[in-house]
């Protein structure tokens, strides 16, 4: 007798029917990749595999270059940041751990038919694991909007001028 915890039916437990049509889908794309039937959990796998979705290490790649093939990878990157994406390099472990963990929850809501768009908790980080010159830019641009706003200084550029021109008295009739 098989042992009830190792059954298909715990195994396949809380699995959907469109989750369960996409294991069928992938079985008869792949009809020769498995023995038959295949063992239970790797039947669990296809039925959460979601067609389209890269994988982790494509999906990586496509959030550096900014071009997606899939909307969980957008989606992912935004989550990320793509500010800290497009100054990344591919060997960036700390930025491709935040990533990972995006996606992996993108994917998570894929795979359950959730909507993809959605508040992604931030997990445990802090400034250390990102460059110090990128953690000062931040603070600088901060800085330097919070100084501009106490002044009242407009952030239309031609505004701004015409501002320094009247507190300084001068007039530019005719002049450009």
């Amino acid at each position: 007798m098989a042992d009830p915890d190792h059954s298909w039916a715990s195994v396949l437990k809380g699995l959907n029917g469109t989750q369960i049509a996409n294991g069928l889908n992938a079985l008869v794309e792949k009809p020769d990749e498995f023995d038959w039937p295949p063992p239970a959990n790797v039947f669990r796998a296809m039925c959460l595999q979601v067609p389209g979705m890269p994988s982790t290490k494509d999906a990586w790649v496509e959030a550096l270059i900014g071009v997606y093939s899939h909307e969980a990878v957008r989606v992912a990157a935004d989550a990320t940041s793509t500010f800290d994406l497009r100054a990344a390099k591919q060997g960036d472990k700390a930025l491709f751990q935040r990533f990972e963990r995006n996606y992996a929850i993108v994917m998570r809501r894929a795979q359950t038919g959730q909507p993809l768009e959605g508040r992604i908790a931030k997990g445990i980080g802090s400034d250390s694991m990102r460059p110090a010159i990128q953690v000062q830019l931040e603070h600088s641009r901060k800085e330097v909007d919070h100084i501009v706003d106490v002044l009242e200084i407009p952030k239309d550029p031609k505004a701004c001028r015409a501002m320094l021109l009247a507190k300084l008295n001068i007039r530019r009739d005719g002049h450009v």
